[in-house]
């Protein structure tokens, strides 16, 4: 499953300046704006997991799990497999592996991480971090491929084929008031939404029947170092090392235009250069420190547990 990015108007981001709670708000009400219209053309949402995309195959017997790259995580998702032991038939199942935190109630990429990439998980890892499949759509079922089906109907087949499972294998609802599902998405703090045509088969490639939609949050940080630009950013520069409060928070390599990547470099060409105040392990690569009075407003997704921002993507800068 691959999904294009709903995007808004960049310029409602722009014309707040630096302003987060101007520009969260604008973006918001964008979003839902839009979703208004997608409902109107028939597009249904689903709740967007922060986890690990996996299909789930029963073929002669044998239940094999792999990702989307096709390498095999069997071994290493054990609760999964025994959970969907009772489906019988041969089926395909999509889904998402996730680590939900008992205390918050919100999923966490690193502990899902640490599971899907440990290869013979010992029992206190899997004890200390349990993880859910999240199923939302089935490619298989009973033998018969079902990818032509509209999406609706796949629903429906999926439910039956969940009846036997416990709550480790979750079936994904989906919501017809595009609207609320994305006030619900803020209100508890969810990665996002996916949203799709109600009709629309399964789609292997990029479709804008399908639409992913990015809970994303706003973060004023000041530059304080830029790393090497490679091939066409070569002359350029990489990503801007930022950082808010003292403290190290990301490095932001997309969203530029042709004119603020001259823009920086030339303001980078003429900074007087200074000791890195983050090594060049904190920050993933080596970088170069500069005295440089900006400021820069990105969007990002989520905080690691080291304070770090997920995914930071330049928006404006003073």
């Amino acid at each position: 499953m691959l999904c294009h990015d709903f995007e808004v108007n960049g310029s409602v981001l722009k014309e707040n300046g630096l302003d987060e709670e101007k520009v969260t708000v604008a973006y918001r009400k964008a979003v839902a704006e839009g979703l208004r219209n997608l409902m109107a053309r028939g597009f249904v949402a689903e709740r967007k997991w922060d986890g690990t995309r996996l299909l789930a195959i029963l073929e002669d017997g044998t239940i094999i799990l792999q990702n989307r790259h096709g390498v095999i995580y069997t071994i290493r998702l054990p609760e999964i497999v025994k959970a969907l032991q009772p489906i019988r038939g041969k089926w395909v199942i999509d889904g998402e592996i996730v680590y939900i935190n008992p205390k918050t109630g919100h999923e966490e990429f690193t502990p899902n991480q640490r599971r899907c990439s440990t290869h013979y998980p010992d029992p206190y890892l899997r004890e200390q971090f349990p993880v859910k499949m999240e199923a939302f759509d089935v490619l298989e079922a009973d033998g018969t491929n079902v990818e032509k089906m509209p999406y609706l109907k796949r629903k429906e087949l999926l439910v039956h084929l969940l009846n036997a499972v416990d709550d480790t294998v979750e079936f994904v609802p989906f919501e017809k008031d595009l609207p609320n599902a994305w006030e619900r998405t803020i209100e508890q703090e969810r990665e996002g939404l996916i949203v799709k045509q109600s009709e629309s088969p399964y789609e292997h490639d990029r479709s804008y029947s399908w639409l992913k939609v990015k809970n994303w949050r706003f973060e004023v940080c000041h530059v304080v170092g830029f790393t090497a630009g490679e091939n066409a950013r070569s002359p350029f520069f990489g990503s801007l090392v930022l950082e808010r409060n003292g403290k190290f928070r990301g490095c932001a390599g997309s969203g530029f235009n042709d004119w603020e990547l001259r823009k920086f470099k030339d303001i980078f060409s003429g900074a007087p250069r200074i000791p890195k105040p983050y090594s060049d392990v904190q920050v993933g690569e080596p970088y170069t420190a500069v005295k440089v009075n900006i400021r820069v407003l990105v969007k990002f997704y989520q905080v690691t547990d080291a304070g770090v921002m997920r995914f930071p993507i330049f928006i404006t800068s003073n």
